[in-house]
């Protein structure tokens, strides 16, 4: 294996991981562009100084070091893994592209281009191209229960047409009026998204309602 083979292998292997990590660094994740290119040229090289034991010192088992490597990767996938504040996992997708990132890595650095080439495409295609529709789909289940409270009843209209402005659905509606039946009324409904605009700047726009007082989502 000359010095032509490894740089070459070593180059596309930062390619192929560089062009995943780009998209994961446009969306601010942990591991970006650096840590998704370090880890596929690692995985390259790895592969390849399994193949140079073999042929250098006679070691029968060059997939040793590869599967070392994948075994070493677990903890930086898991290091990538965490819980928000409302208990929601994140990170996955992170593990899971690096791993995926360092078995392209791997097959560069074998020389198995044709394998390396399927892995990178659907890898690519899954991480990158179906991200968008996936936030889609999570955001159309998306829901949360609303606690408004409204200094008049009569304003309650423009509370629903500013959740349906937003693409809300609004379901399991309860009224309450502490404040008598002319006055001031406390509102709860489960609210879920169906379209654009997220639980977040739903709320915000409640908020901005004159005659909102207090609204918060449980």
């Amino acid at each position: 294996m000359d010095w032509k083979t490894v740089l070459l292998r070593i180059v596309l292997a930062a390619i192929a991981g560089g062009a995943i990590g780009l998209d994961r660094e446009k969306i601010s994740q942990a591991a970006g562009l650096r840590t998704y290119m370090a880890v596929t040229e690692a995985a390259a090289l790895t592969a390849m100084l399994g193949i140079w034991l073999k042929i250098s010192v006679g070691d029968s088992d060059a997939a040793r070091l590869p599967a070392a490597f994948i075994s070493g990767l677990g903890f930086l996938g898991a290091g990538a893994i965490w819980k928000d504040a409302d208990n929601t996992i994140k990170g996955l997708t992170t593990a899971a592209g690096l791993l995926a990132s360092s078995i392209t890595g791997i097959a560069i650095g074998a020389g198995f281009y044709f394998g390396a080439a399927i892995s990178f495409t659907a890898t690519f295609i899954v991480i990158v191209f179906l991200n968008d529709s996936i936030k889609r789909m999570e955001r159309s289940r998306e829901s949360g229960r609303l606690y408004c409270e409204m200094d008049r009843r009569d304003d309650l209209k423009d509370l629903l047409s500013c959740i349906d402005s937003c693409d809300g659905k609004v379901s399991d509606l309860n009224i309450e009026y502490p404040g008598g039946a002319d006055g001031h009324i406390a509102v709860t409904m489960l609210v879920r998204e169906a379209g654009g605009a997220d639980l977040k700047t739903m709320l915000s726009m409640i908020r901005s309602i004159e005659s909102v007082t207090f609204a918060l989502f449980m």
